[in-house]
């Protein structure tokens, strides 16, 4: 959003006449300024109170001379600048468009075809960055626009020049945004340009799933994440799961190269919209206010703000003390970390519903185990948890009726629903990553969330293998469906019933099951990581996954090969495998147009080749192949 200037702003920086604020940050801010050709730039300037500290003038300059060695189709060129004034400034091109992380929260992932884009925009950036001996280094959605004809980079405030060593801040820190930072950023190791490929993989599997991949619910946990733990990524669409999965190994080496990133994707089909018509609205929206800036040019460009007047008495409402309450819980907590005490947070009800809930509620029931989450039809279970209509104060944005919402598959164990302004999307025995534990309890359920979204999980297992049922409403500030929805569930689950059909589909197997423990002697027990994925860790890894893609292309599907006994698997050789990893793929069965049902068997072990490893996958296929349900 375009805010006014105030009173005491100058009309002009260098040549450009200012015309708005775009945003403010901790080191400056961002204004909108016409130039005298007529063109939006976008001018970044130093906050005052910084001007005289010789260090952040450094850094401004220095960003400054990388800012202008970038072109390209795919960043914002830098059309002037000034550092050696009193107000040192930088002017970019102004690009209209929407941040790659408010079109995530706000309209929930990307499908795929708009995801196919972003990579390819993305590698195409990269390939540009980094042919100017420059590696980007905070590469996150935030930093990315969708524009009206593709993605575009910005911001290069800590970018650096491959090779240079130099020194940003004191040594040993830790420079760049934490969940999109690669292994060696969070082990302060040297960085090469490899390092933006990992955060490139973050960045898309954020943008498939709607969750950065090694997120936790602290810095200090997402680093440990990154640098140790493999990256779930079975939401993410079939299509872009082995691209985002070679991104994200931990051996800088063995990630792909924005050159070989988009030889992988190929030539795109030119759209006319890339991305779904919400964004496109939003950039009509903001193009419509440039023109309305200058539509007059005699008018006053200085917009001074309203004098503000006391509001009307209030009423104190329940929502005002929760409100209050969020911030006092908040700011105690700030206290009791740095005493080293332990507290409970508690999210405040944002609809004026009340789930069953108190500050001091302690789970007392327990989320059925596994094999009966497995087979369950969500699409049946859900409508009929909801009953007939969802209360007044969450319908205003949906039909009250909830036989009209729409529901669609999404899985055998997923589905989503929606209607007019709302949207529901379940998925029961799901991982998860991601989502911080113990924030609440309904009905006698512990509920964890993800972040500050209105997504939420009833939750099972235990710490080290959490799974449950998420409940994801795409929102963020207006939780009260999700609010509904997580207390008729949990009301439900004595109702969920394996659906007969199931029994001739992957939902209703269990991957441990699937081959015999006794050939992981070597390895630890198995690990139910959810209820369609089984791990067994120790010198190798070795992981049984059950998936629903969506089917490929038909080109795709031929590329198979047979591992002996007739089994045949996906032949997925290709730069975004490594050499330390196998990986097969058993197509088990078609489900519709749209949908096929996968066994995955993964290995892997970073002291043995891809031939050795498959060794040890293909007896494991076929043996999970032998005890699959009857088709």
């Amino acid at each position: 959003m375009i805010e006014p200037l105030s009173t005491s702003d100058a009309p002009m920086i260098g040549r450009y006449r200012l015309r708005g604020v775009l945003g403010a940050g901790g080191m400056g801010r961002v204004v909108l300024a016409t130039g005298p050709d007529g063109r939006f730039v976008a001018i970044k300037q130093i906050h005052s109170h910084l001007l005289d500290d010789r260090e952040f003038r450094a850094r401004f300059e220095r960003e400054v001379a990388i800012s202008a060695r970038v072109s390209g189709a795919f960043t914002a060129a830098v059309v002037d600048f000034e550092t050696k004034g009193e107000t040192p400034w930088l002017a970019s091109v102004f690009i209209a468009g929407v941040g790659l992380d408010k079109a995530v929260r706000e309209l929930g992932p990307l499908p795929v075809p708009a995801l196919r884009t972003l990579a390819s925009g993305m590698a195409s950036a990269l390939h540009s960055i980094h042919s100017t001996g420059l590696v980007h280094r905070d590469l996150k959605p935030a930093n990315v626009i969708l524009a009206a004809d593709g993605p575009r980079v910005i911001d290069f405030g800590i970018a650096q020049a491959v090779g240079t060593g130099a020194a940003l801040t004191e040594v040993g820190a830790v420079v760049g945004s934490p969940a999109y930072m690669s292994p060696e950023q969070a082990n302060s190791e040297p960085i090469t340009s490899a390092s933006d490929v990992f955060s490139l993989g973050s960045l898309l599997c954020m943008a498939a799933t709607g969750t950065a991949p090694f997120a936790a619910s602290s810095a200090p946990y997402t680093l440990f994440n990154i640098v140790h733990s493999e990256p779930r990524l079975e939401q993410v669409p079939a299509p872009l799961r082995d691209l985002i999965a070679g991104c994200l190994r931990k051996d800088p080496r063995a990630r792909p190269t924005p050159a070989q990133i988009l030889d992988y994707l190929g030539v795109l089909p030119v759209q006319a919209q890339p991305w779904p018509a919400p964004v496109h609205a939003e950039i009509a929206a903001q193009t419509q206010k440039l023109v309305a800036l200058t539509s007059d040019p005699e008018a006053t460009q200085i917009i001074p703000a309203p004098t503000p007047t006391a509001p009307p008495p209030v009423a104190v409402t329940a929502e005002k003390r929760r409100t209050g309450l969020r911030l006092g819980i908040a700011a105690a907590t700030a206290v009791v970390i740095v005493g080293a005490l332990t507290a409970v947070v508690l999210r405040g009800n944002d609809s004026g519903t009340s789930p069953q809930q108190t500050p001091q509620a302690i789970p007392t029931a327990t989320l059925p185990g596994l094999d009966q989450l497995r087979g369950t039809d969500a699409c049946t279970w859900v409508p009929r948890a909801l009953g007939a209509t969802l209360p007044t104060e969450v319908a205003a944005k949906a039909s009250p009726d909830v036989s009209s919402w729409r529901w669609q598959a999404t899985s055998s164990w997923g589905c989503d629903g929606n209607s007019g302004g709302a949207r529901i999307a379940v998925e029961i025995g799901a991982a998860l990553d991601g989502f911080a534990s113990g924030q609440q309890v309904v009905n006698g359920y512990a509920i964890g969330r993800r972040g500050d979204d209105c997504a939420f999980a009833i939750e099972g297992g235990e710490q080290t293998a959490r799974w449950g049922i998420i409940v994801d409403t795409f929102a963020r500030t207006e939780c009260g469906l999700a609010d509904h929805v997580l207390e008729r569930l949990t009301a439900s689950l004595g109702e969920l019933r394996p659906d007969t059909a199931a029994q001739k589909s992957l939902s209703s197997v269990d991957p441990c099951a699937l081959v015999d423990n006794s050939a992981f002697a070597a390895l630890g027990p198995a690990v139910a990581r959810s209820a369609h994925a089984c791990e067994w860790a120790g010198d190798s890894t070795v992981r049984i996954t059950l998936s629903q893609p969506r089917r490929r292309a038909s080109s795709m599907e031929e590329k198979v090969i047979d591992i002996g006994d007739g089994v045949l698997v996906d032949d997925l050789g290709s730069v975004m495998l490594g050499l330390n990893e196998c990986r097969r793929v058993y197509q088990f069965r078609k489900v519709g147009e749209t949908f096929r049902e996968d066994v995955e068997v993964s290995v892997r072990n970073p002291n043995q080749r891809e031939g050795q490893l498959c060794a040890i996958a293909d007896p494991l296929v076929k043996q999970a192949v032998g005890r699959l349900p009857a088709r």
